[in-house]
């Protein structure tokens, strides 16, 4: 039984990838990426294949066309397009030499999947986000409530309409947190093919360095201020005072429109958008880490910082990994009380921060670091076909 990956973008499935050749399993990897990315997550030349003219396309025209249409008020969504492309030319040359092809990960594959059926080969969607539906109820709400609406980018009706299709086609789901797939439930979609994968970590990259930490540091990581909650855990930092301690918020967040929703203070750091490789060093400096999200999946970064050591405090959507006093703390969204409530527990708890910390790596390393994944990938699918 062997396995392929076709997906336009990286996402995590470079990990995950690797993790499942690291097993024997892996046909190939269809992307968009050059070989020399690939490489650097220890994926062999010959078993990428890569269509990089995509990727290359594609920013051309999110740097050059995007601007002229959005100028000329011309509602046409490129990404759509590529969405489309993308999904037509890996249906017509790559569905082929495989048992399982691996797909989803935010992305449409309505062609993929039914070119699969075509020749006997299973599918399985990996989940990114909520549903739609949810999306619409919670997320656009909160956009909203705060007089943002003009800011939200919201998805085109034409791409959640391929996303919802794929899911629905798809032979089997893979979700990445319970709260996740109650998202799709709780609008009706099945359940009985769905399974937990959880979203991985790799525990070599991401771990404690045992720093001497001199500060109070509250870590997050996040390129959506409005969707990721991290306004009200500013609120909820800066409610408290606390001294010879920072707010640090890493990633391509809008401080324009971080000041109209909220108060920002001078120990409240802004960092821009680092790769992967340098967020440990990140992490390790740091003393605890909050996400406190609306709408997700599993967030990359929690299984990151857990593997450094860092006790979390986050919502539903870390639940599976988070549980109440021994890794951290479940909030709900939105809550600046219970968020300003659990950063001043660690702050005069710091006995707590170590021991949770370590709590929290021993959860990640023994549930989801990409080879934990990529056998319960496997075994799901070995299950599959033995029945």
């Amino acid at each position: 039984m062997n396995f392929k990956i076709i997906f336009s973008g990286r996402s995590w499935t470079f990990q995950l990838a690797n993790s499942i050749n690291k097993i024997g399993k892996l046909e190939s990897f269809v992307g968009t990426y050059p070989k020399f990315l690939t490489r650097k997550y220890g994926l062999p030349d010959n078993k990428v294949k890569s269509l990089l003219f995509i990727e290359i396309s594609r920013r051309v025209c999110l740097k050059i066309i995007s601007p002229i249409l959005k100028k000329f008020k011309i509602k046409y969504n490129i990404m759509d397009f590529f969405d489309w492309l993308n999904d037509t030319l890996f249906s017509y040359f790559y569905v082929k030499n495989c048992d399982f092809i691996l797909i989803g990960f935010g992305s449409s594959a309505k062609k993929i999947i039914k070119e699969a059926k075509k020749k006997n080969i299973k599918t399985i969607y990996f989940l990114n986000s909520c549903s739609n539906e949810y999306r619409e109820l919670i997320l656009e709400k909160e956009w909203k409530r705060l007089g943002l609406e003009n800011y939200y980018d919201k998805p085109s009706k034409k791409f959640c309409k391929a996303i919802n299709d794929s899911i629905k086609s798809a032979d089997y789901i893979a979700y990445l947190s319970s709260y996740q797939k109650k998202t799709y439930t709780d609008f009706g979609y099945k359940e009985d093919n769905m399974f937990l994968s959880f979203l991985g970590v790799d525990p070599n990259i991401f771990y404690s360095y045992k720093k001497d930490k001199k500060k109070f540091i509250v870590i997050t990581v996040s390129g959506n201020y409005v969707r990721k909650g991290i306004k009200y855990l500013c609120d909820a930092y800066n409610s408290l005072n606390l001294q010879n301690s920072e707010l640090w918020i890493v990633g391509n967040n809008d401080k324009a429109i971080a000041k109209k929703i909220t108060k920002i203070e001078t120990n409240n750091i802004f960092v821009n958008h680092v790769n992967e490789f340098e967020l440990p060093t990140l992490y390790n400096q740091a003393s605890i880490f909050c996400l406190p999200s609306f709408e997700e999946g599993l967030p990359t970064v929690i299984p990151q910082a857990m593997a450094c050591e860092l006790p979390i405090i986050s919502t539903s959507f870390a639940a599976d990994l988070v549980e109440n006093y021994q890794e951290g703390f479940i909030v709900d969204p939105g809550n600046t009380n219970q968020i300003a409530d659990k950063i001043k527990y660690f702050y005069e708890n710091p006995g707590q921060i170590l021991e949770m910390g370590k709590k929290a790596r021993q959860k990640v390393v023994r549930l989801a670091t990409f080879d934990t994944v990529a056998n319960r990938v496997v075994s799901f699918a070995d299950n599959k076909i033995i029945k």
